[in-house]
């Protein structure tokens, strides 16, 4: 089965469909990236060698282009709407890999996501060789460094292992990605539009117990302190083990003890 590299871009323009609602977005979002699609095919010749194709694909990108991340403004949510990060040029790794990952897959270069702990990182393989690349920057990440990277998020002493450097599994790296949309939107109290994406998402997973959770945060920031409260309890029921559960547990009386109708 052919591996979807572009499903990461595809579940960022749902992200930015389902909490928009604007068609005209869409279309210009088809404009750019397919822009930059043939921009990239007019740069990169077919007939060189692969490893000269990603070089020049990342020269464009974070070059020419001026793709970049900004520690000042890293875990906003304007990071991870596509029309953003196109208009401004500026994102956060898993947005810019996204990107880069689509146009990659329209001009097929073996480029693939790894989903390190610590952030996305991109694997190259060509000719069985394999390269890390580092979405941030464009950069190409020596292995010592991403072991530091891998003891900073688990633990010194910790062993970097072949399967976490693997290409990333596409739901879990979906999951990784829905789980960060949600928590920005959340944070940053856009209750309407966090509650839309997490009613798309319960679409198709109705009863998981992570989206339900989710949906009671939202419900408890606008008030809705009783349906918020059957949402935890649910959660609580289904997941008792998880460290949220017991956060949860702790605030459950309080919210019994207000009762606001939803508005």
């Amino acid at each position: 089965m052919k591996y979807v590299k572009k499903a990461l871009y595809d579940e960022m323009l749902a992200f930015c469909n389902t909490t928009l609602r604007d068609n005209d977005n869409l279309l210009r979002l088809r404009g750019r990236i397919g822009h930059l699609v043939r921009a990239a095919r007019k740069e990169i010749p077919d007939e060189i060698e692969m490893k000269t194709k990603i070089h020049l694909l990342l020269q464009l990108f974070y070059g020419k282009w001026g793709f970049h991340c900004d520690p000042n403004s890293y875990f906003l949510s304007s990071n991870l709407y596509l029309n953003d990060v196109l208009e401004t040029k500026k994102g956060m790794p898993v947005s810019l890999g996204a990107i880069l990952l689509y146009i990659a897959d329209r001009l097929n270069l073996p480029l693939y996501p790894v989903n390190f702990p610590t952030q996305l990182v991109l694997r190259a393989e060509v000719e069985g060789e394999v390269a890390f690349i580092n979405p941030w920057d464009g950069q190409y990440i020596p292995l010592g460094l991403l072991h530091k990277w891998y003891e900073g998020a688990m633990g010194f002493g910790i062993e970097l292992t072949p399967a976490e450097l693997a290409v990333a599994n596409i739901g879990d790296l979906l999951g990784r990605f829905r789980q960060l949309a949600k928590n920005a939107l959340i944070r940053e109290e856009r209750n309407d539009e966090a509650l839309s994406y997490i009613s798309h998402l319960m679409h198709y997973y109705p009863d998981d117990p992570y989206e339900v959770r989710d949906r009671g945060l939202v419900l408890a920031q606008m008030g809705c302190y009783h349906v918020a409260t059957e949402d935890f309890e649910y959660f609580i029921d289904q997941c008792p083990q998880d460290p949220t559960a017991t956060l949860l547990k702790n605030q459950l009386e309080e919210l019994r003890q207000d009762s606001y109708p939803i508005h």
